[in-house]
């Protein structure tokens, strides 16, 4: 059994996948902070409810014998799609919208939000790895 057969492993590597989509975005958003016309972008939040309702909402049979009932395949994740541009946000007088104080801040929750994905995960494979090994 691999760890993707798992649901919160499954969910956790889905939300760092998507958390390193969005870093290079909002590096590049930085980067054109002042190129004239230039419009932020950002990718659709990964909403938490869709993904559990997706993860664990039913139990997928696998097939190990010919005579068994057909499994049902786990779909793939979708791949994370930019949020549609904002046309209530504030551009300067050169057409450029981006708030470099507020990417810097993305930037941040990002990298954060990245390093707790990751210690959780570390931690629950290491909860999984002390279930499995024999006390000594």
């Amino acid at each position: 059994m691999s760890l993707s057969e798992i649901p919160l492993f499954r969910m956790m590597s889905q939300r760092m996948e998507w958390l390193s989509q969005r870093q290079p975005i909002i590096a590049t958003n930085v980067a054109n902070a002042n190129t004239p016309g230039y419009k932020a972008q950002d990718l659709n939040s990964l909403s938490f409810d869709k993904m559990l309702r997706a993860g664990t909402g039913k139990l997928n049979a696998r097939v190990t014998r010919s005579g068994h009932l057909t499994g049902v395949s786990a779909s793939g994740s979708d791949k994370f799609k930019l949020k549609p541009k904002e046309d209530d946000k504030a551009e300067s007088m050169t057409g450029n919208d981006v708030l470099l104080e507020q990417e810097m801040m993305k930037v941040a929750q990002t990298a954060m939000d990245y390093q707790l994905t990751t210690n959780l995960y570390r931690k629950h494979l290491a909860i999984i790895r002390s279930a499995l090994t024999s006390p000594r």
